[in-house]
């Protein structure tokens, strides 16, 4: 059965705008992969994430840190390293002088967590970029990257149109028109 694709099926007036919309739809595309092979792993695609981040950091992270290296919110944050401490991924702990700030730090269960499940990821990470010649997936990683800059200036930018609410789909995606 042949896969339909959101670029195929919605044609847009605005090309820059049915761009977008595909890169969103590969988004929520990505994560419904992500959430499906990290259920078998009995740990979020969020938690691995995090493993990864304090093991390639190779040292204790404050949440502030993880969170920045994640783009997660501190109020989800916080939530996920309560699970994650729970289940023995990592420990907390205070930094001296500021009581307020708590390192986090990849535990040995947590090592054997990320251990577990990166070889099946890897193995993910390369079927699904296998549709993709290395020139192709240097180039789309040098477009995301204009894509993130281009996105974090608009963030800094007030709106064109503060004054008429944006029409948004059930996704929370800008609604096409």
């Amino acid at each position: 059965m042949k896969n339909t694709h959101f670029n195929e099926v919605n044609r847009f007036a605005n090309r820059q705008h049915e761009a977008l919309m595909g890169v969103w739809w590969s988004g929520l595309m990505l994560k419904r992969t992500a959430r499906a092979f990290f259920r078998a792993h009995t740990i979020s695609d969020t938690q691995f994430n995090a493993l990864v981040v304090l093991n390639v950091a190779g040292r204790a992270l404050t949440q502030r840190e993880l969170g920045e290296r994640l783009l997660v919110d501190k109020s989800d944050l916080t939530g996920v390293i309560d699970r994650m401490e729970k289940a023995g991924l990592v420990s907390r702990r205070a930094v001296k002088g500021d009581r307020r700030c708590n390192a986090v730090t990849l535990t040995d269960a947590g090592r054997a967590a990320l251990a577990s499940a990166e070889p099946d990821y890897v193995a993910l990470v390369s079927r699904v970029m296998s549709a993709f010649t290395p020139d192709e997936t240097a180039t789309l990683t040098r477009l995301m990257v204009k894509l993130h800059d281009a996105l974090g200036s608009a963030d800094a930018e007030p709106s064109a149109s503060n004054d008429e609410p944006r029409k948004r789909g059930n996704d929370g995606a800008p609604s096409a028109q």
